[in-house]
């Protein structure tokens, strides 16, 4: 039995709920300190817009609006989530319990709002879940918080913060991409947390000051993470710094710092091992030119 339960203090908004796959749609602009708490048990079932094919759940819905409290919780299998979420102030809860689901949150991916001082959490459990998050794009994204916790295997996140790349580009941002430019994340912070084997994490944020903290435990598993925008850091305090705990076999690290100030730090702690024919690498890359430097 599926059921979609949605409770909600808002305005400016339109809603629909389809029956097939337990589809639901929501349209708010401008809109001051409203929540949105959606919750959807079971498989099939879909949050985007009234326009998305329910095969291919191709269109986002949008919501933008300061101090917009947004919680979803997904549990079952082979949902999906698309959505454009916009505004300063916001608190974004995100919980998937199941596998092979589908997350594609663009929280102003267009660039048309700031994301400053916003909270991001998503709370992850399943296996095969691709999640595809945009943050601001070539917009400001300051003060802002971000974690994930994963338990499961086979996850695949691209995450994408304060840059012009978008999601169809990441994947390839890691080799001879050119240069990247962006607006600004101060005083970005992530907390990874994850548990499980074969996940895949590509990451890109533009930031004078960014601090990751990674804590993984499981084999095989994939970072990829460029940072670059901290030209206006200045040299008495910390640009991107990132934190790496990892224990597990044939992982594989690339870690690719482009900037102008020698403020850069990376701490590393491993343990695990590889053989000749499965990794257990680590590349980093510091360049002070910020220019294009691949692992």
């Amino acid at each position: 039995m599926k059921r979609s339960v949605l409770s909600l203090v808002l305005f400016g908004f339109a809603l629909t709920s389809y029956a097939a796959d337990n589809q639901i749609y929501i349209v708010q602009t401008n809109a001051t300190n409203s929540q949105i708490d959606i919750e959807q048990l079971g498989s099939g079932n879909i949050v985007a817009d009234n326009a998305s094919n329910t095969t291919t759940v191709n269109a986002a819905m949008n919501i933008n609006g300061t101090g917009l409290n947004f919680n979803l919780d997904q549990i079952g299998s082979s949902n999906k989530f698309l959505a454009d979420l916009s505004g300063n102030d916001g608190t974004y809860n995100f919980t998937f319990t199941g596998g092979s689901n589908v997350f594609t949150g663009q929280l102003n991916a267009a660039g048309s709002y700031n994301m400053n001082d916003f909270t991001f959490n998503n709370a992850v459990t399943g296996t095969s879940n691709q999640f595809t998050v945009n943050i601001a794009e070539d917009a400001d994204a300051n003060d802002s918080s971000i974690t994930w916790a994963f338990d499961g295997d086979d996850n695949i996140v691209f995450f994408n913060a304060a840059t012009d790349y978008t999601h169809s580009n990441l994947s390839n941002l890691f080799g001879n991409s050119g240069n990247v430019t962006g607006a600004a994340a101060d005083n970005m912070a992530l907390n990874w947390d994850v548990d499980g084997d074969d996940n895949v994490f590509k990451v890109a944020i533009s930031s004078p000051y960014v601090t990751q903290d990674w804590d993984i435990t499981g084999d095989d598993n994939t970072i990829d993470y460029i940072g670059i925008g901290n030209a206006n850091a200045s040299s008495a305090a910390t640009g991107h710094t990132s934190t790496i705990n990892i224990t597990g076999d044939y992982w594989d690290v690339d870690l690719i710092q482009r900037s102008t100030n020698n403020n850069d730090w990376v701490n590393i702690n491993a343990t695990g091992s590889g053989t000749s024919g499965s990794h257990a690498t680590l590349c980093i890359v510091q360049n002070d030119s910020g220019s294009a430097a691949g692992c």
